[in-house]
């Protein structure tokens, strides 16, 4: 039995699920390499809405510690943060096999840079919004049609991170400037910057 939550805090959502690294045997937490790092093979992308959360909690710091982390890969509107990936290992891996449908195999060659033995290193609010909010396809199975809702509320955020991003990447744009050009300036003008909070649903625990 599985139980899958939703909590919503300082404008940062997240689901809960009580099997997430307690998986056994799902496609997503293959893994090819010493690591045993569950489904976490993405590599955390901070968009500039992630930024605004993150400094409105109070942790701008952590931002300046992505900053200066040797393995951030800094874009004018974005940081992302690269983690393990073995790609000779990969590369065998895709001669010698056939591809999985709908799937990218490369997912059983990396691994998050924020992972450790027990889990996550960083509270949910230190995350992006894709972290949050991803769901595996035996949780999304398992839910049947009382997933509708989560996933209707997944799409609502995105579409809300997605509009207010934009509207954080213009106001560095009239300003002259970004990530790249000018961190601190930055990060000033996107702390300063008026975003409404979002307008979460009332999500039932299944």
């Amino acid at each position: 039995m599985f139980t899958l939550s939703y909590e919503f805090k300082n404008n940062i959502p997240v689901f809960h699920c009580n099997i997430c690294g307690h998986c056994n045997n799902f496609i997503e937490s293959t893994s090819h390499i010493n690591v045993n790092r569950g489904c976490c093979w993405y590599f955390p992308k901070y968009t500039l809405m992630d930024i605004k959360n993150i400094i409105n909690v109070g942790k701008i710091d952590f931002i300046y510690s992505l900053l200066k982390n040797t393995k951030a890969a800094i874009s004018q509107y974005f940081i992302q943060v690269h983690g393990f990936y073995d790609k000779n290992k990969y590369n065998t891996y895709n001669e010698n096999n056939l591809p999985i449908s709908n799937f990218d195999s490369k997912l059983f060659f990396k691994s998050c840079p924020f992972i450790g033995e027990s889990g996550c290193t960083i509270n949910f609010q230190l995350r992006p919004h894709p972290c949050n909010l991803y769901l595996c396809r035996e949780v999304i199975k398992e839910s049947g049609d009382l997933y509708k809702n989560y996933s209707l509320e997944r799409k609502d955020y995105y579409s809300y991170c997605n509009y207010f991003n934009e509207s954080l990447k213009y106001d560095l744009i009239d300003n002259n400037t970004d990530l790249l050009q000018d961190a601190s300036k930055s990060l000033n003008i996107i702390e300063k910057a008026d975003v409404p909070t979002y307008d979460p649903m009332e999500l039932n625990k299944i």
